[in-house]
């Protein structure tokens, strides 16, 4: 792996850790929702192709996991929160 594909790996981390901090965050965070929403894309493009090109039910199921997580970040902080 080289450098260019280590930081891609970074990044990945770093968003999922965002979301999944998004999960279980009590209040609002802007960069939760946006890490959210960026998980949620990345993770739906790659679901599909997992799907398309290699038929891998496992890889599709994997991805489609990690897209609702970031899914459900960004309702749970775009939601209103009651005092």
């Amino acid at each position: 792996m080289n450098a260019t594909g280590a930081l891609i790996v970074l990044v990945g981390l770093i968003l999922l850790g965002a979301s999944i901090r998004g999960l279980f965050n009590r209040g609002r965070s802007i960069l939760c929702a946006l890490a959210g929403m960026l998980t949620f894309m990345v993770a739906g493009l790659n679901a599909w192709k997992a799907w398309m090109e290699s038929d891998s039910a496992l890889g599709t199921a994997i991805y489609l996991f990690i897209a609702l997580v970031g899914i459900v970040s960004v309702v749970r902080q775009i939601q209103p929160r009651q005092p």
